[in-house]
């Protein structure tokens, strides 16, 4: 947009990386979008962060074609909490849920709106530990701190304060909703942008090593051997990956964690729609106790804890013929990525029935209804970590990249940024906003 010629090197025949979409049987399935944070209701005003987002890349918020949420639900045992895209419905859930833990809670939200979060400079401390001093219900707690792990923490057991800031401001205060298209819908125009920029945008291009001289990266070589000088570089491939690509740590002195937190989703494809079987709940987020675990596990899958989402339930009910069911769970790359094939698809084969039926229990009658739905599933597929290694290149199939963030983008090249995930703006919207960030203050006003 502003005169840059741009190279777009993408590994894949398909943009977007994890949050992309792909075919099966003629249906079209995404990748990672559960849910599309930040719903920019008629309350946010101008302040959404999708609406800046859409300015900033100059889109209609109206191609989205945004469908909100219709209610999703966190339960822990026989505990639950319902939460919509109204905030003032989730703070009643805790008033009657939680009745002794209102007022630490609503100091919890005055610490969480005066705490910088939004700043590259913000201390990336505890939030479990920060939320223990808080005299908080512990239910509570954990309560919070599974949708928040769960869409966005690449630390285990864990997410950094103000990761959990930006995810319950995207969850809870502003809600959840889901393009009418799916991912495409943000795809699309995107992609239609960057052909109207011309920009020289090469699909199946794998990058085999970053070049440096001195303090400055020199340009690229792919795995075609091809090699592409440039006077500025944006890695989104992760702070792990970039490393491997240029041999050699990115920053002097300081040891870069890799992520281990990994998943496995099971998408079922079924006959009517989730309401025919009394299901009216966008997503759920459930624990089977009351202390959650969020970790890589001892075995393939770790059933103890995972979310239903039901992406048929967004907006008004509409008629169909076929409706989605997505399940996921923790999974444990090494051990998946260690079984032979055939094995590993027997496994995959397995775990799809044993985690439908697990799920079962956390929906209204589900035990009742299971026979059902097993009789109108028309397709099930199920993808694992390694799925997730061989179609981002993430190290251990990792979710969210590496523990350690850079939120500014800075390498220790100076004409070198990282954008995406590692760079500390999680979800779809922080991902893109973060990468405008990085454009507008690393690329654009170096000239």
């Amino acid at each position: 947009m502003f005169g840059k010629r741009v190279t777009l090197l993408e590994k894949h025949y398909v943009v977007g990386g994890l949050n992309s979409f792909y075919a099966r049987k003629g249906r079209k399935f995404d990748v990672g979008l559960h849910a599309l944070t930040n719903y920019p209701s008629p309350a946010s005003g101008k302040s959404s962060p999708l609406l800046k987002l859409c300015r900033q890349l100059r889109l209609s918020i109206d191609d989205f074609k945004l469908l909100p949420q219709s209610c999703s639900r966190i339960t822990f045992g026989g505990q639950s909490l319902r939460f919509t895209n109204d905030f003032e419905y989730f703070i009643d859930q805790v008033k009657e849920n939680f009745p002794r833990s209102i007022d630490s809670f609503s100091n919890l939200l005055k610490r969480m709106e005066e705490f910088p979060a939004y700043s590259v400079d913000a201390p990336e401390i505890s939030t479990r530990s920060t939320l223990a001093d808080s005299s908080i219900d512990p239910l509570l707690i954990e309560m919070l701190l599974c949708p928040t792990c769960y869409y966005g923490s690449a630390r285990p057991n864990d997410i950094d304060f103000p990761t959990f800031i930006m995810l319950f401001d995207a969850i809870f205060r502003q809600g959840l909703s889901r393009p009418e298209l799916g991912i495409r819908a943000i795809l699309d125009p995107i992609t239609e942008k960057l052909k109207a920029f011309d920009v020289d945008r090469r699909m199946n291009c794998g990058v085999k090593s970053i070049t440096t001289r001195g303090d400055r990266a020199t340009g690229v070589i792919l795995d075609s051997g091809e090699i592409i000088r440039s006077n500025q570089i944006i890695s989104t491939c992760g702070i792990r990956e970039t490393e491997e690509l240029l041999n050699l740590p990115l920053t002097e002195g300081e040891s870069t964690q890799t992520g281990k937190f990994s998943i496995i989703e099971s998408i079922r494809v079924f006959d009517g729609h989730p309401n025919d079987f009394g299901w009216g709940e966008t997503v759920v987020f459930f624990n089977q106790s009351e202390k959650f675990n969020y970790n890589c596990p001892d075995s393939l899958v770790d059933l103890t804890s995972g979310v239903i989402c039901m992406p048929d339930n967004y907006g008004s009910p509409r008629e169909g013929k076929e409706a989605k069911l997505r399940v996921t769970h923790p999974a444990n790359f090494e051990m998946w990525s260690a079984l032979p094939r055939d094995e590993y698809i027997d496994q995959k084969t397995t775990w799809e029935a044993t985690i439908l039926e697990h799920a079962m229990r956390y929906l209204p009658n589900g035990d009742i209804h299971l026979g059902k739905l097993v009789g109108q599933t028309r397709l099930t597929d199920t993808f694992t970590p390694t799925t997730i290694k061989r179609f981002t290149s993430h190290i251990n199939g990792t979710l969210y990249g590496s523990p350690t963030k850079r939120r500014d983008g800075s390498t220790k090249y100076n004409n070198l940024f990282l954008a995406g995930t590692d760079q500390g703006y999680v979800g779809i919207v922080g991902a893109m906003l973060g990468g405008i960030a990085v454009a507008n203050n690393q690329i654009l006003r170096a000239g």
